[in-house]
C-alpha cells in the first residue's frame, strides 16, 4: 500500500456481512417496544463543530462471536496485506439525519483506519461518504486552475461489506446524512486502527533473530538519511535455508517527509541492507514481514 486510501468490496462473505446486519435491523426493530435494558446504550457523540453520531459497542448490538469472528478475519487481512498486527477492536457508529464528522486526523491513534460498512445501499438517505483529503499541496496545485469537491477530495461510498483503509495521518471526516431519521436508513459502520505489532515470521526462522541479525546492516544503511520521516514501512522477505534472501517485497510504504523530500533513497537502501544480509542456517524457508518505524510512535 503506497497511496492514501484503499477498499475491499465484499470483504466478508455475503452471509456473515448479512448476519452482522440482521442483528443491527433486529435491534431497531418493533420500536414501539423498546426498552430501556437493550437500547439506552448509545452515546451521542456530538462535539461541535467536528463530530455528531451516535455510537457504542458493537457488541450491545450484535452478536459477540459475530464481532469477535469479524475482528479474527479483520486482523488476519491486516497481517497478510498490509503486515500490521495490531487491530483495535470496532466501535459501532450509526448516522442519521444531521450527522458528520468535519475533517481532523488521528497520527496517534494508528497507521491506517478502517471503516467496515453495515450501510445498506438502497436506502432513504443520502450522504455519509468517507472524505479524505488529497494527497500534496493542494494550494500550489491548483494556483492557476479552479478546482472545488472531488478536485480537492476522494470520496468513498459506505457501499455494503465494504471494508476502507485510509491513512490515519490524512485529514478525513465523513459527508453530512441527510433524510430519513430511521436508524435503518442511516450510516451504520464498524470502525477501528491498524498499527504494527513488531515483526513476525512463518518458517524456520524465528522473527527475534531475523531483526536482530538486521540491525546492525540497516542502521548502517540508513546513516545520514533517516532523520525527518514519517510514517511505516512494511517489507516482506523471503528467506532460503541457507540464509541468502530470495526476494523482498515491499507490503507499505507510507513515509513522508515534512520537507517533501522523497523517500525513495531510503527505502533502497534499507532493501540494499536486507538483500544483502545472510541469515543463520535453518531447517528450511522463512517468510519474514518486518515493520520499521520512522517518526511518531502510534499508542
Amino acid at each position: 500500500m503506497q497511496t492514501p486510501h484503499l477498499h475491499v468490496d465484499g470483504f466478508l462473505p455475503a452471509a456473515e456481512a448479512e448476519a452482522l446486519r440482521g442483528d443491527f435491523d433486529r435491534h431497531f426493530a418493533e420500536p414501539d417496544r423498546h426498552t430501556a435494558e437493550q437500547h439506552q446504550i448509545w452515546n451521542y457523540w456530538h462535539v461541535p463543530p467536528i463530530y455528531t453520531y451516535l455510537r457504542t459497542s458493537p457488541q450491545k448490538v450484535i452478536a459477540d462471536d459475530r464481532i469477535k469472528h469479524f475482528h479474527a478475519r479483520l486482523s488476519a487481512w491486516a497481517r497478510e496485506t498490509l503486515g500490521m498486527s495490531r487491530v483495535t477492536w470496532p466501535n459501532l457508529s450509526l448516522y442519521i439525519d444531521g450527522c458528520l464528522q468535519g475533517l481532523h486526523n488521528d497520527s496517534v491513534n494508528g497507521r491506517f483506519g478502517y471503516v467496515f460498512s453495515l450501510t445498506r445501499d438502497v436506502r432513504r438517505t443520502t450522504g455519509g461518504e468517507t472524505i479524505v483529503l488529497r494527497e500534496g499541496d493542494l494550494f500550489r496545485a491548483n494556483l492557476s486552475n479552479s478546482a472545488a469537491g472531488v478536485d480537492l477530495y476522494d470520496l468513498i461510498a459506505p457501499r455494503f461489506n465494504r471494508l476502507a483503509i485510509f491513512d490515519d495521518r490524512m485529514p478525513h471526516g465523513v459527508q453530512r446524512v441527510e433524510g430519513s431519521m430511521d436508524p435503518v436508513e442511516g450510516r451504520v459502520v464498524l470502525h477501528g486502527h491498524i498499527a504494527e505489532g513488531g515483526a513476525f515470521a512463518k518458517g524456520a526462522l524465528p522473527p527475534a533473530e531475523v531483526v536482530a541479525q538486521l540491525g546492525g546492516p540497516v542502521t548502517r544503511a540508513m546513516e545520514g538519511l533517516g532523520q525527518g520521516y514519517h510514517g511505516p514501512l512494511v517489507l516482506r522477505v523471503s528467506i532460503a535455508a541457507d540464509g541468502k534472501v530470495r526476494e523482498t517485497r515491499v507490503l507499505v510504504n507510507r513515509m513522508a517527509h515534512a520537507e517533501n523530500r522523497p523517500a525513495d533513497e531510503l527505502v533502497a537502501r534499507i532493501m540494499g541492507a536486507v538483500n544483502e544480509t545472510v541469515f543463520n542456517l535453518a531447517e528450511g524457508d522463512t517468510e519474514a514481514t518486518i515493520p520499521f518505524t520512522f517518526g511518531r510512535k502510534t499508542r
